[in-house]
């Protein structure tokens, strides 16, 4: 059969950087970028209660006091990198609104190349690597959060994102800057801390000197607030305050919490029981980084990512006091984890079917499915992919082996 014109157009090879495109591959992401966008701009107009609640008003405070001059005072619990944003948006548009949600969508582009990076890194294969960025883009978590909530999880999201390309491109010193960046967003960027100090512990690309990137960015963030006036204390002690806001055992995430009947409102033995879920927390964590630091074996990419999925996941699940929207950490993580293994995208459907589920006695204040039942799921899925890494770790402990007897 002649090829015709157009297939050979399509078939034209590309390359950008060290990665190889044809035609079809840059107009399919060129494609994406336009209509995942429309998506999104549909939901602009949409006011979340947390617009309307805070944003709104930190908006109003910023413009009255003029822009940057803001940052002397505190006008939200935030830190200070994102209200430098905010400071920004009150230059560049008077919608608000719009303003705030299009810094987010900017981020879930950065979070979709992220994932590309990282798994063209780990596979060589652009399809997969499209597939990948398809699926950060498409993901109902991340439309809701940005587009429709007006959150920025995607933020410190993005930069832990970037983090794990760094590191499987063997750079600890990159790696540990993106994780200072993303902890100077959001105090939820420690849920990658296990993961980190596991690999420090085998040796994996981690050195324990990058660490102290952490806290001399988050100290560096605070700089220009600190110039314009702000107290450096109040500054420094954030998210000590905010861990101290809200006493409910879990705010709507559906983790051993609500099981225990500590989900808000009610709060049986909130104080008691997140005490002891925190030590709880660390005992499990440290019996995960144990077992994995006894045993010999051969750390492949997609074993990384699994460490790094279940860890994020098991913290989230045991840890006292966490948001609905503090699983999207873990959603973003299932993408490369089902890419790698397409076997398990049954696995990363479910993580995102659970985080819409529990959207949503927020966003439409119905609650679609019980919390505790979302819970028992949730603990179903941490159970399986817990057991896929036990499979992985032993199945590259006998290649490790075979390998030392060739």
């Amino acid at each position: 059969m002649e090829e015709r014109v157009i297939d050979r157009l399509l078939s034209v090879k590309i390359r950008i950087g060290r990665i190889g495109f044809k035609a079809v591959d840059l107009l399919f992401i060129l494609c994406l970028f336009v209509f995942a966008f429309m998506v999104r701009w549909k939901l602009m107009p949409i006011e979340s209660a947390d617009y309307w609640g805070f944003l709104e008003d930190w908006m109003r405070q910023i413009r009255e006091e003029g822009g940057f001059p803001s940052l002397g005072r505190q006008i939200s619990n935030y830190t200070s990198p994102y209200m430098y944003l905010m400071c920004l948006v009150s230059y560049i548009t008077k919608q608000d609104l719009y303003g705030l949600k299009l810094v987010s969508v900017l981020f879930d582009y950065f979070a979709s190349i992220a994932v590309f990076l990282i798994i063209y890194q780990l596979t060589e294969s652009t399809g997969k690597s499209i597939l990948g960025m398809t699926a950060v883009l498409l993901s109902p978590t991340v439309i809701l959060d940005s587009a429709y909530w007006c959150q920025c999880d995607i933020i410190y999201t993005t930069f832990i994102l970037f983090a794990l390309y760094c590191f499987f491109k063997n750079n600890s010193r990159g790696c540990l800057i993106f994780v200072g960046i993303a902890f100077s967003f959001k105090l939820q960027t420690l849920f990658i801390l296990p993961f980190l100090v596991i690999m420090w512990l085998k040796r994996k690309t981690v050195r324990l000197r990058d660490f102290l990137w952490i806290p001399v960015i988050y100290v560096v963030s605070a700089l220009p607030a600190w110039i314009a006036g702000r107290g450096f204390k109040e500054l420094m002690l954030i998210y000590f305050d905010q861990t101290n806001t809200y006493p409910w055992g879990t705010l709507e995430y559906p983790n051993i919490y609500a099981l225990l009947g500590e989900a808000m409102p009610d709060m049986r033995h909130a104080g008691e029981v997140g005490g002891a879920g925190t030590f709880m927390a660390v005992i499990l964590l440290g019996c995960v980084a144990y077992y994995l630091y006894t045993r010999k074996f051969r750390i492949t990419g997609e074993l990384a990512v699994t460490v790094a999925l279940f860890t994020v996941a098991v913290t989230v699940y045991s840890l006292p006091h966490m948001h609905d929207r503090y699983g999207f950490l873990i959603d973003l993580l299932t993408i490369p984890y089902g890419v790698l293994r397409p076997g398990k995208l049954p696995v990363t459907c479910g993580f995102m079917l659970i985080s819409v589920l529990t959207f949503m006695p927020y966003l439409i204040a119905v609650h679609v499915v019980p919390l505790q039942y979302l819970a028992i799921a949730m603990f179903g899925l941490l159970v399986y992919v817990g057991l896929d890494l036990y499979r992985q770790v032993r199945d590259n402990t006998l290649n490790f082996h075979e390998t030392l007897d060739a």
